[in-house]
């Protein structure tokens, strides 16, 4: 496997441009804005938004993030439709060949079908860079993100029971879907 620091920085779609964010002040300042205007709806199913209260909360966590990177563990990049931030995907998990994704998106940037189209140019990357599998870990009951999944060619291949938390459902099944190139 290549060196994570080789993956492309910037990918481009019709409508969309997913950039690598770099663990700056004015990055992390976006960050915390938006999570704040988005708070209840994004920790309904994504717990660790709890713990980003404060803009140095979040460059701590792009530090981190963008450390991954070099340490061939996870790439996280930004979602930005016309120049505006709308949400984050990465792939972490890396193993040989294979990866995990997570995704969120802002309220109102959900149902044009923008996770479909990153997702889909992430996926078009990775194979190209040399990944085979790639995994999505759905609590049970995220209806969109299920849905996202089996629009984008994924399979769900198991359920893990009562391995997850998710505020809005409390513990809840894994439903572990996987694509192959």
């Amino acid at each position: 496997m290549k060196k994570l620091t080789e993956f492309p920085q910037t990918i481009k779609t019709p409508r969309l441009v997913l950039n690598v964010i770099l663990p700056t002040t004015e990055n992390a300042k976006i960050g915390i804005d938006i999570i704040d205007k988005n708070r209840d709806y994004l920790e309904a199913w994504q717990g660790h938004f709890g713990a980003l209260r404060t803009v140095e909360d979040v460059k701590k966590k792009l530090e981190h993030r963008y450390e991954q990177i070099t340490n061939n563990e996870c790439v996280l990049f930004g979602i930005y439709q016309d120049n505006n931030l709308i949400g984050r995907i990465r792939f972490f998990n890396v193993h040989d060949n294979s990866c995990e994704i997570g995704y969120w998106l802002i309220k109102s940037a959900n149902g044009h079908g923008y996770m479909s189209e990153a997702l889909g140019a992430l996926e078009t990357e990775l194979f190209k860079f040399g990944f085979d599998t790639i995994t999505l870990d759905i609590d049970n009951g995220n209806a969109p993100s299920e849905n996202l999944a089996k629009r984008n060619g994924y399979k769900l291949v198991k359920r893990l029971p009562m391995t997850s938390y998710a505020k809005c459902v409390g513990k809840c099944d894994s439903l572990i879907y996987v694509k192959h190139l």
